[in-house]
């Protein structure tokens, strides 16, 4: 019975980046970017079969792997209110309002789940799909690793927050450059395709950083904390690959 939950696991986790990327990045742009003029398929129907992708490819993961994070929810609630904002021709400070509000919302939920067993902390950097956290957890035997863990989990759940507020400036600031078009215009579609490579070039980089040192530090604290290596704090099944 202790093999059927191994062979389980890996189907819940595994993603296909690429297809991923072709949905949420790349034939939504295409679409907003080539597609969405009065002569192809014009700005309102160019927007929904643009957001369509996305929004399909996250029914189809949800249903495929079970698998869902507050990431993955605020996503889903961002392509909507992206396409909301298109059909009620809003104007373009709403986009703003949204980009900048997301990642704000999400550092502001992850301060707020800190010192909860389900932090999103936890979620993010520390999930039990990746660590043995069984395994961790009986190793943490004596009140001062216990502190020293509690030490450990609060820096990165700052660095967390902060690549959020990183994440926010940034989107409020490429938001504010690129989006001048309300809603409902093939130059909205336009913008809106902008601004998706854009921010996705540009956020990528320094927030993926902070999450990885977030990351090699917390694994650092865990390895001194445990007496254990980098492969024995991972699940059985990542090792074995």
């Amino acid at each position: 019975m202790s093999d059927a939950p191994t062979t389980a696991a890996p189907p819940k986790k595994t993603e296909n980046f690429l297809v991923n990327l072709i949905c949420n990045l790349a034939l939504p742009i295409l679409v907003l970017k080539n597609l969405s003029g009065e002569e192809r398929l014009g700005p309102v129907l160019g927007l929904v079969v643009a957001l369509a992708f996305p929004i399909g490819y996250f029914v189809y993961d949800f249903v495929q792997r079970k698998n869902y994070n507050i990431i993955s929810i605020f996503g889903f609630l961002n392509i909507l209110l992206t396409g909301g904002i298109g059909l009620m021709e809003a104007e373009p400070k709403w986009v703003v309002l949204k980009e900048t509000a997301m990642p704000l919302v999400i550092g502001i939920l992850v301060l707020a789940t800190a010192k909860r067993k389900n932090s999103l902390l936890k979620t993010f950097l520390f999930n039990d799909q990746i660590f043995d956290v069984e395994k961790i957890d009986s190793h943490i035997d004596t009140p001062e690793k216990k502190a020293e863990l509690d030490s450990q989990f609060k820096v990165a759940n700052w660095l967390l927050v902060f690549s959020f507020l990183i994440s926010a400036v940034l989107n409020f600031v490429l938001a504010s450059m690129i989006v001048k078009s309300p809603g409902g215009t093939e130059s909205f579609n336009d913008e809106i395709g902008t601004l998706t490579w854009v921010s996705w070039v540009v956020i990528t980089g320094p927030t993926m950083a902070i999450l990885v040192y977030a990351l090699w530090r917390l694994i650092k604290g865990l390895k001194k904390l445990t007496g254990l290596d980098f492969e024995g704090l991972l699940h059985e099944h990542h090792t074995k690959k």
